[in-house]
């Protein structure tokens, strides 16, 4: 590992969280079969980051999220 440079070094980071991210939405995905995309990505970041946020905050921002799926501005 030492021996690589570093965007060789990025890329490797970049499939881990790649590959990270599909094993998550499969997971999601067997689990709630008829899931929206909104709520998709409100599982998503439950299971990714809803611990790093406190439970007021994690609200707000899964709030946002359903706000601006409504709207059609995010992830689109």
């Amino acid at each position: 590992m030492m021996q690589k440079d570093e965007i060789e070094k990025l890329f490797m980071a970049a499939s881990i969280f790649d590959m990270a991210r599909s094993i998550t939405q499969s997971a999601i995905l067997e689990e709630m079969p008829g899931i929206s995309p909104g709520e998709l990505r409100e599982e998503f970041f439950r299971r990714w980051y809803g611990e790093d946020f406190e439970p007021n905050k994690r609200d707000k921002i899964i709030k946002a999220y359903r706000s601006r799926d409504e709207s059609g501005q995010l992830f689109r």
